[in-house]
């Protein structure tokens, strides 16, 4: 167990009664304190990853972490701002896993080659690398700018990413938008009622769970896996694309019914009255709503880190994951999401207003 490095009150579980307790999900960490939170009197946090644990503990929203000691001590080597209080809690020792049944020449290969490490020490060479007492450590926490230059060539590329895919998934939302927008203000109901359809699915369910759906789901039902960047694409721009589609639709309708009849009237057809008349009318009112979703759709966009799409708070989470600082890296992170965005605004409304004089 560890406590903030200026605690000088938590020495064990019995100080940490009424208190909060942070653990990993899914870990034995989590099962022992659960085991043992009714006889000391403590709440459990669980959360999924260790940087956000020991942040967790330094902000003061939990008094005590308990994780994987390789984990604990290399980030208490990093001086991370924790220190440990207890001794180790026995437990089960770590694996390598395969797909039962299957890559087994894999498993041999490794099974060998651990051998091998222990045999010549190199094993233990690298346990007194990673996992050193934490009062052994001397390493001084690097500056501010110091994390920005070391970070900056990953974060880099995760914008890169970001912007990629924002780029690409909305100009699939603007298809799926037009299409669908002009089936919901179609005369046919069974038209209008296959773009209703499209929008409820999409627009009423999380994010999320379509990133999961698409990314883990399909290649379960199919058993072929799937591309990171198609599950992205897919996700960002059938979701987008829902939202588009009223975008389109609202701007469709907001036009005076009176312009289509004028130019029917003058013997044009359906179709030809709607794109030089109508359209061209709808796409001026549309076009703020538009700017908008596009925002809208590259904030959404580090929704995708949850499936490890390496977009910018993706690589973010795995530099505060390494150095455990976390409010930094999320700092520059934020930045760089606000100078992206303003800028895209400022270069939209310049846009809208050149097209919309």
């Amino acid at each position: 167990m560890a406590v903030a490095k200026n605690d000088e009150t938590t020495k064990g579980y019995e100080d940490l009664r009424g208190k909060v307790f942070t653990a990993k999900t899914g870990s034995e960490g989590e099962t022992y304190a659960e085991s043992i939170a009714d006889k000391y009197g403590f709440t459990v946090k669980s959360l999924d990853q260790s940087a956000t644990m020991y942040e967790l503990v330094k902000s003061g929203n939990a008094v005590a972490v308990i994780d994987d000691y390789p984990v604990l001590a290399y980030g208490i080597a990093q001086n991370n701002g924790l220190k440990t209080v207890t001794e180790k809690v026995p437990s089960a020792s770590y694996g390598f896993a395969v797909n039962k049944g299957q890559n087994s020449d894999l498993l041999a290969a490794f099974n060998d080659g651990l051998a091998k490490l222990k045999a010549n020490g190199d094993y233990q060479k690298l346990l007194d690398t990673y996992l050193k007492e934490p009062a052994a450590s001397s390493s001084a926490t690097s500056s501010f700018w110091d994390l920005v230059v070391q970070s900056m060539p990953a974060l880099l590329s995760g914008l890169g990413n970001t912007l990629l895919v924002t780029v690409i998934s909305f100009a699939f939302a603007m298809l799926l938008g037009l299409f669908f927008g002009f089936l919901k203000v179609s005369q046919n109901i069974v038209l209008r009622g296959v773009a209703t359809t499209f929008v409820n699915i999409f627009r009423g369910t999380p994010l999320l769970v379509q990133a999961f759906f698409f990314y883990f789901g399909i290649p379960q039902l199919t058993g072929q896996p799937i591309n990171i960047w198609v599950a992205g694409v897919l996700t960002l721009a059938l979701n987008s694309g829902a939202y588009v589609t009223e975008i389109v639709r609202g701007g469709l309708q907001s036009v005076d019914p009176g312009q289509l009849e004028a130019s029917r009237s003058l013997g044009l057809g359906y179709l030809t009255s709607m794109r030089k008349v109508v359209v061209p009318q709808a796409f001026k009112i549309m076009t703020p709503s538009l700017i908008n979703q596009l925002v809208i759709l590259l904030k959404d966009s580090s929704l995708l880190m949850a499936i490890g799409f390496a977009e910018l708070l993706y690589q973010g989470q795995q530099i505060y994951s390494n150095s455990f600082r976390i409010s930094e890296t999320l700092l520059i992170v934020a930045v760089m999401y606000f100078i992206v965005i303003m800028a895209r605004t400022k270069l939209s409304n310049i846009v809208d207003k050149r097209f919309n004089k």
